[in-house]
């Protein structure tokens, strides 16, 4: 399977090209260090799978992937990202991302994610889901007026 590395640090781009190809069944076929760039090289190469850095210098992560799930309805993301941000994990799975892994989470579920989404599932990390399943559980509560004493 083809994989579309997009990331602006050129150093987690060589580590995580360096761990894909390892792998038999799968093959770096590009990478990008920016949004705009991202686009372009989506469109050129239509990968099986890309990661995507959320925080992109010229175009951002999050319209990376609304641009190309317009476009390419059948484009499968994995979210990669250093933020700890809830808002971020909601627009993410929302916008059509197949997996959101942070980047401390690379070592163990990048490969099983790549091949997970490739298969047309969605992983999770438990740490990941848990905090989704907080989110989803979450409502705001009603503000209490207390009298002043």
């Amino acid at each position: 399977m083809g994989v579309l590395v997009i990331d602006d640090h050129a150093a987690m781009r060589e580590g995580i090209t360096g761990v894909v190809n390892t792998q038999p069944d799968m093959a770096v076929v590009g990478e990008a260090g920016d949004g705009q760039e991202a686009i372009q090289r989506f469109r050129a190469l239509q990968p099986d799978v890309s990661l995507v850095d959320w925080n992109l210098p010229k175009v951002r992560g999050e319209e990376v992937i609304a641009t190309l799930s317009r476009e390419f309805p059948k484009a499968r993301f994995i979210v990669i990202t250093a933020l700890n941000d809830d808002d971020c994990l909601r627009r993410a799975l929302g916008l059509g991302a197949q997996s959101y892994l942070h980047k401390d989470m690379l070592r163990r579920d990048l490969l099983p994610a790549i091949r997970a989404v490739h298969q047309g599932q969605q992983y999770l990390p438990e740490k990941i889901a848990s905090r989704l399943k907080k989110i989803a559980d979450w409502t705001p509560t009603a503000i209490v007026e207390r009298p002043e004493s």
